[in-house]
């Protein structure tokens, strides 16, 4: 084992500690609650973690979240700013999240990376709206999990309510509202495939 990989697993190991009153007290309070209040409780712990700057915070909120989410990879980046509105989201190894992100009710797989102020929402159907009588934040809407595949950028300004496939590029600012195939550049509001990649050259081709 090399130096560098003893001081980060030291100085991780320091975080966990140090994190570790954070998570009994998240554990003890939402022991018993519904849903609802659970989201709610670990959406305020988020923001709080999201304001600790530079490296310490980048380690406190990743020994915090290994130690709550669904999975959290210890060879992982989460920048500053960044929050997780539940914590049924999955973090694998080698992800990076840069700042301002938000995450939801998401897979990102090995090695994904999103560029800052992406958001990777619950799906498409957080809110209901098909009673005209009644307040949009008052009717049922349901929480999807979305799936970034292995090694996929999700540019600044990404909005992604679908899937996207594994060796995928989203265009900064685009809208993903369909499920994307993998090996694809998409772009837009809503986006769309601009580029695959042919399977025997291994180059970037426009669809035709």
């Amino acid at each position: 084992m090399d130096a560098r990989r003893l001081v980060k697993m030291v100085a991780l190991a320091g975080a966990r500690g140090a994190v570790m009153p954070l998570v009994l007290a998240f554990r003890a309070e939402t022991r018993g609650v519904d849903e609802h209040r659970r989201r709610t409780l670990f959406a305020g712990y988020s923001q709080a973690l999201a304001m600790v700057p530079g490296l310490t915070g980048q380690l406190v909120r990743r020994a915090f979240y290994g130690a709550v989410l669904t999975e959290c990879h210890p060879d992982s980046c989460i920048q500053w700013g960044t929050t997780f509105s539940t914590p049924d989201a999955v973090v694998s190894k080698g992800v990076y999240i840069g700042a301002n992100c938000s995450v939801g009710r998401a897979v990102l797989e090995e090695h994904v990376t999103l560029g800052s102020n992406v958001h990777v929402l619950s799906g498409k159907n957080q809110h209901g709206f098909d009673d005209p009588d009644a307040p949009v934040q008052d009717q049922p809407g349901r929480y999807d999990q979305v799936r970034i595949g292995r090694n996929t950028w999700l540019g600044n300004g990404a909005l992604v309510l679908a899937d996207v496939g594994p060796g995928c590029v989203v265009a900064s600012g685009s809208v993903v509202v369909e499920p994307v195939p993998e090996n694809s550049v998409v772009g837009g509001n809503p986006a769309r495939i601009l580029r695959r990649r042919d399977p025997v050259s291994r180059a970037w081709v426009r669809p035709s």
